[in-house]
């Protein structure tokens, strides 16, 4: 009985703990802009980088390009990506004092005025020359101001993205008003002058003429960045941006209702109305599901994963069970404490797999579209892999591992260089569905293999130091061979499988390409390694050396070749990430160092 009320104790934990993201979307600005009710302003349609996606997603996306965050402090309250898309729309002024802007570059923003790492865009658009003739060169300072110069885009599209402010207009709605009066004075104008034989009178073009041109320069930039433009009037099966419906002599129903909400919305906001311009949102949210022949259940359902996050929750939950884990390794009545971390691990599990399948269904593709999606993938694998032995054999080592691994691989995704939508997909070479599925994926289950292998040798070695048995190291070597075999299979199906897909794509079985050698390595040493141990060639420690060897061996066939930037296969290049791939090369080359330092007497 007190077995089952820890269980269920834990397991209720473990939800709120999973949940935990969305508990701040319940009450405040994130309720009313953010929140995962339907209909839900977050949840209207957007093209952005080539897919629809909610709002939320696509002003989140933007947020994180010019500041790191998906979320800002405005006004001394939490503020969530669709409420800051829409302040920005509705009070320029206003927003452009805010600094939210991030250079991690100390010197160019205490250049620009700012403070810590944040500036504002009034800080750096004085000084946007200066910026453009600093990037000559690739000096820190040069990447730096790249950066800037990128975030101002991203914050200049953002701020024309629902709605416009022409010149001498009051308002959103007295910018379509304007606009509207101007054309229809210039075309009365043009008629009569074609009417009366005498040429127009340029007073009466004037307006026109100006507002046009106003616009036409807005499109010209949208289109010169077309992946950071938000496109949000629907017109004719796709997305316009507000400039260029304004430019569209035709324009659909649903885009002028859509034209004519988002400026209402964003004058009710201006006007300190925030209730109205929700629920001028919301409303408009539903019209468009009558209207409009969409899949509004995906767009609802990812902006509701928006507002989950299972992956932070997963990671919250790895790093709970780790805890639990290494806590009981030192107790000697561990049982209810077992018990929690169990259930911690296997709803860490679940919300982590739960986060692969929602990503699968958003994109109508396989789990694995880019370097984010692998990372989480492979951490996936090695997880639910450790997970399900702990659970088969209860040997602690294995479940600490297990937490380590999907908690590792969550932080390095959380924390790659954001350049763009993760549901991005790779380049066209790579964009088979079928191939994508029977090459990347049977790859990555190898890869997840060798770092779960890998990791649980490392943890022998380091536990070998500090005293562990020779029982215990056997028992791990054992381990992590039958580990290591999983290993080979996948990685050789997924490198024979790459190279049957690229002789039927461009002609050649092997090309010698980084990726691909990248691959070959992983796959030799993995059959070094066990040829190793089965010949007796060396002795359980110096398998476990190997096996610990190998992560470095799968790091650089899968991230070292992508710092490269070069290949066919290179999806994914990183751009600061030396220091952290070599910084895990050392770390590694310590672990098995270890097994040269002699044993601590127990």
């Amino acid at each position: 009985m007190q077995c089952k009320i820890t269980l269920f104790t834990a397991f209720f934990v473990a939800l709120a703990i999973a949940l935990s993201p969305l508990f701040q979307r319940i009450g405040g600005s994130f309720s009313s802009f953010d929140g995962i009710g339907a209909p839900s302003p977050g949840a209207l349609p957007c093209l952005k980088a080539g897919r629809v996606m909610p709002v939320s997603s696509a002003a989140a996306d933007s947020l994180k390009l010019a500041s790191g965050r998906t979320s800002v402090n405005l006004g001394g309250s939490r503020t969530g990506p669709v409420k800051w898309l829409l302040a920005l729309n509705a009070c320029p002024a206003k927003m452009a004092g805010e600094p939210f802007l991030r250079s991690d570059n100390r010197d160019m923003v205490e250049f620009l005025g700012g403070r810590g790492r944040y500036f504002s865009y009034a800080d750096a658009v004085e000084k946007a020359g200066l910026l453009r003739g600093s990037l000559r060169g690739n000096s820190p300072q040069a990447h730096a101001a790249e950066a800037v110069l990128g975030a101002l885009a991203v914050y200049e599209q953002a701020g024309v993205a629902l709605a416009l402010r022409l010149e001498g207009t009051s308002g959103c709605l007295g910018t379509l008003d304007a606009w509207h009066e101007a054309m229809a004075e210039a075309s009365a104008e043009l008629e009569a002058a074609e009417r009366e034989k005498r040429h127009p009178s340029l007073d009466r073009l004037y307006r026109a003429n100006r507002y046009f041109q106003f616009l036409q320069a807005l499109v010209q930039v949208e289109e010169a960045d077309p992946n950071v433009a938000l496109r949000v009037i629907p017109h004719e099966g796709s997305y316009l941006t507000p400039a260029a419906a304004l430019l569209e002599k035709n324009l659909s129903p649903a885009g002028r209702t859509a034209l004519k909400a988002y400026a209402a919305a964003c004058d009710a906001y201006a006007a300190g109305d925030e209730s109205t311009a929700a629920e001028t949102l919301r409303q408009l949210s539903g019209e468009l599901e009558s209207i409009l022949p969409m899949d509004s259940f995906k767009l609802h359902f990812e902006h509701c994963i928006n507002a989950i996050e299972p992956f932070l929750g997963g990671f919250l939950l790895y790093g709970m069970s780790l805890i639990c884990f290494v806590v009981s390794l030192f107790l000697k009545r561990r049982k209810a404490l077992l018990h929690f971390a169990t259930v911690f691990l296997c709803m860490a599990v679940l919300w982590h797999l739960f986060g692969i399948a929602a990503r699968m269904y958003i994109q109508s593709r396989p789990p694995v579209t880019n370097l984010y999606s692998s990372v989480v993938f492979a951490g996936a694998v090695a997880s639910l892999f450790g997970g399900t032995l702990y659970i088969l054999r209860r040997q602690l080592p294995v479940a600490a591992v297990a937490c380590a691994s999907g908690l590792l691989s969550l932080l390095v995704a959380m924390n790659l260089p954001y350049s763009g939508d993760t549901m991005g997909m790779m380049r066209a070479v790579l964009n088979s569905n079928f191939w994508l599925t029977m090459h990347v994926m049977t790859i990555m289950i190898g890869y997840g293999s060798v770092f779960f292998a890998g990791f649980l040798a490392s943890y022998h070695l380091v536990a070998r130091f500090f005293g562990q048995s020779e029982k215990g190291l056997k028992a791990g070597a054992c381990g992590v061979y039958r580990i290591l075999l999983v290993a080979l299979f996948f990685c050789f199906l997924g490198t024979m499988l790459g190279g049957i897909w690229a002789d039927m794509s461009w002609g050649r079985f092997w090309g010698w390409d980084p990726k691909e050698n990248g691959a070959l390595m992983t796959l030799l040493w993995c059959s070094c390694s066990l040829h190793a141990r089965l010949l007796h060639v060396c002795s359980c420690q110096g398998f476990l050396v190997l096996a610990s060897l190998g992560n470095i061996v799968a790091a650089w066939g899968w991230f070292g070749v992508n710092l490269m930037g070069i290949g066919l296969h290179s999806y994914g290049f990183v751009e600061g990430g030396w220091f952290w791939f070599f910084l895990f090369v050392g770390l590694q080359v310590l672990a098995a160092a270890s097994a040269l330092i002699p044993q601590r007497s127990r």
